[in-house]
């Protein structure tokens, strides 16, 4: 997921959530399961907005950004 500052849309933090293993991801559930990720980031982080998601089944990240 991309999140950009409001304020400043060329200040994006790229974030991938970490889905527990006990809830199998795959494309069809992954965009609601971004919506629902992106929603709790955006309440912790008010001053962004999501500018797109993106679904990569069978691989994990970390949180990048600053």
């Amino acid at each position: 997921m991309i999140f950009c500052l409001a304020s400043d849309p060329t200040q994006c933090r790229t974030i991938n959530p970490m889905i527990p293993d006990n809830e199998p991801l795959t494309m069809s559930s992954c965009p609601i399961a971004g919506q629902i990720e992106s929603a709790k980031w955006i309440n912790d982080h008010p001053k962004y907005e999501l500018q797109r998601i993106q679904c990569t089944v069978g691989k994990r990240f970390k949180q990048q950004g600053a």
